[in-house]
């Protein structure tokens, strides 16, 4: 009986470790192949690349007495071109923060689709036109085509698998623009693509659900062990029958409970 438990358990970290493997296979990993920040002032707009950092930042209170400003907004793009994905994969745009720095107000990011024809080596005014769809959407406060995370901690995740989708259905490319959110002035500092540790996109097929591995279908019990039990139960059941001069508690119960009913009726 130890021989087969011991079996059934190797067995069932065999599948296990054969299915997580196979999930493992199925996970791709596209890293951004361009990326900068872009800092938005009153009158004036710059562009920063090659920067060990991409500066997610806003400045102001936003209770509409002065102007908001965005010292940095991370603007990032990927090569799509070996990319095939369907309606059940998921695809999560990911980011590491190296720093947090707030006033104590929670803060948010957004991520919204912008153009993607423009490089690290663009000017200000190729961005601009670039961001155009993405302020549109922050124009018309459209939240369905927005990805938000407000975790708090320094892995940032972002459900793009709809973006992903259109993007593909259209070229090669596809890029993002963030922006800070938040009532007081907040900065954050993602690790850009020449840390080694920037932005990525992992894609995978939505997870299916196995079932228990702990006891395999159509798995009978040992006939020995059902012999044995079916032995032992009968070896009580006579005993308790041989014992009708001195009654047990469990007979003294059950005749309780005989009387009881007779007295019901």
């Amino acid at each position: 009986m130890l021989k087969r438990g011991i079996i059934l358990l190797l067995l069932a970290a065999i599948l296990a470790g054969n299915a997580l493997c196979n999930a493992m296979d199925n996970v791709t990993t596209i890293t951004a192949s361009e990326d900068v920040y872009i800092s938005m002032g009153e009158n004036r707009v710059s562009v920063y690349n090659q920067t060990e950092v991409l500066l997610c930042a806003v400045d102001g209170t936003g209770n509409g007495t002065e102007m908001i400003r965005y010292p940095g907004a991370p603007v990032i793009q990927f090569n799509i071109s070996g990319l095939n994905i369907t309606d059940n994969d998921v695809a999560i745009l990911v980011l590491k923060a190296a720093s947090m720095q707030t006033l104590g107000d929670p803060v948010m990011v957004a991520l919204m689709s912008m153009g993607s024809d423009w490089n690290e080596s663009s000017d200000y005014t190729t961005f601009l036109v670039n961001i155009l769809p993405a302020w549109d959407i922050i124009k018309k406060n459209d939240a369905t085509a927005m990805s938000c995370n407000t975790d708090g901690d320094r892995i940032f995740a972002f459900d793009v698998s709809k973006k992903l989708r259109d993007a593909r259905e259209k070229g090669d490319k596809i890029s993002f623009l963030l922006e800070a959110i938040s009532n007081s002035s907040a900065e954050i500092s993602f690790l850009s693509r020449e840390s080694g540790q920037g932005p990525c996109l992992v894609i995978m097929p939505y997870p299916i659900s196995t079932p228990d591995l702990t006891m395999p279908p159509n798995l009978t019990l040992n006939s020995s062990l059902q012999t044995n039990q079916t032995t032992i139960i009968s070896e009580n059941m006579s005993q308790i029958e041989q014992q009708t001069d001195t009654p047990t508690a469990l007979q003294t119960i059950l005749a309780g409970r005989l009387l009881s009913n007779e007295s019901i009726e």
